[in-house]
């Protein structure tokens, strides 16, 4: 049995993380004075890529491979819960520091229980369950990114290249190592595809060779490009082989497979030097390709996984929200020259509709009537 609790803290955090976000976006508007970016910008990260999207996918592949949930670990979920909510408050008041670190750490170290239990508990198709294998191992890997950082401090080599490569490596592993495969694998496993051993190899292949785009930021040869390239063309081929399968699924599960061949084609375009580039110098497009790939893949694709009715005016008020909010960040100039309102307003505004439409979905879920729905189940 899964109950309805489970969905509460993801859903929960997931709008908390989306006001704190729309709190940074109207500080960039410079109406807030002596604000805290780096701190609430940590908050905000944190609470979006573990609060919330995180606990989402792990109770989407329990809820999808596994018959029901012990109680033992539902307890571990919860004080994973905890943790992460005492997290949030440390990181606004402190940012990196003693208990933002402390609790960080305790978050990370339950997380490896409850995934231990999550691996001995996997059911279904061997192939399939493989890709939620790997996705668990992918998240201890990448955990040794933050582990690198404290002895890198203590060398002295903060201000290296090796210092921002211990988060990218972080980060990418948990994009692409964890919710990406995770994300293919509950596709996988809702058209009963048949995936060979061979494809998953190729497809995880294909994924850590994507950790070469997170070196062009720090280093440029011709080697990285290339293995990026590789990556890239063949996680595309693998996914774009099973097409006439996942075509055949209904338009919002359609439209996530579309989706997830849109971020496969970006990886490939972002190998041409003129793109790594524009994303290498340019925070603004860093931030479009990271909130693209939030945004724009996982929050619809958690959604559509809930197998709740959301009103078709939600989602068209979420996806103009997210398209515009692209456009301005990746076209600032342009705004800025023919527009009266000034970029920053422009971006509050549409993280507003965000917000909005993550609030009134969320909600909906938290506190409908029918209690003994279980959230999700599929």
């Amino acid at each position: 049995m899964f109950p309805k609790k489970l969905w509460i803290y993801p859903l929960s955090f997931g709008i908390l993380g989306a006001f704190i976000g729309l709190v940074l976006r109207y500080a960039y508007t410079g109406s807030i004075i002596a604000f805290p970016f780096k701190n609430v910008l940590h908050a905000h990260s944190h609470v979006m890529l573990l609060g919330f999207i995180f606990n989402a996918l792990l109770i989407l592949v329990w809820i999808n491979f596994v018959k029901s949930i012990d109680k033992v670990s539902f307890r571990y979920y919860v004080a994973m819960q905890i943790c992460m909510a005492i997290m949030i408050v440390a990181f606004i008041l402190q940012g990196y520091a003693f208990y933002s670190i402390l609790f960080s750490t305790l978050h990370l170290c339950i997380s490896y229980i409850l995934l231990v239990r999550l691996w001995k508990r996997l059911e279904g198709n061997k192939s399939i369950t493989l890709l939620v294998k790997f996705g668990i191992f992918f998240h201890f890997l990448s955990s040794l990114g933050p582990y690198a950082l404290g002895p890198l401090m203590v060398l002295d080599m903060k201000e290296s290249p090796w210092y921002r490569q211990a988060i990218f490596f972080y980060l990418h592993f948990q994009f692409y190592g964890v919710y990406f495969i995770w994300i293919v694998a509950l596709m996988a496993n809702k058209v009963k595809l048949i995936i060979t051993k061979k494809h998953v190899f190729v497809l995880v292949f294909g994924l850590i060779l994507l950790y070469a785009h997170s070196l062009d930021y720090n280093f440029n040869h011709w080697l990285i490009k290339f293995f990026g390239g590789l990556g890239s063309t063949l996680v595309f081929a693998i996914l774009f082989g099973f097409r006439a399968s996942f075509i055949k699924l209904n338009r919002n599960l359609r439209n996530i497979y579309y989706l997830i061949l849109t971020v496969a084609i970006i990886n490939i375009v972002g190998t041409f030097p003129f793109f790594t580039d524009l994303v290498v110098n340019n925070r603004f497009v860093l931030v479009a390709w990271l909130h693209f790939l939030f945004l724009g893949l996982y929050v619809p694709f958690i959604w559509v996984f809930l197998e709740k009715r959301i009103y078709l005016s939600i989602w068209i008020l979420y996806a103009v929200s997210v398209v515009l909010s692209e456009i301005f960040l990746i076209f600032p100039g342009f705004f800025s020259q023919w527009s009266l309102v000034s970029v920053m307003d422009l971006l509050f505004i549409t993280y507003f509709g965000i917000f909005l439409s993550i609030s009134i979905v969320h909600g909906n879920y938290i506190f409908k009537s029918d209690s003994d729905e279980r959230l999700g189940y599929g």
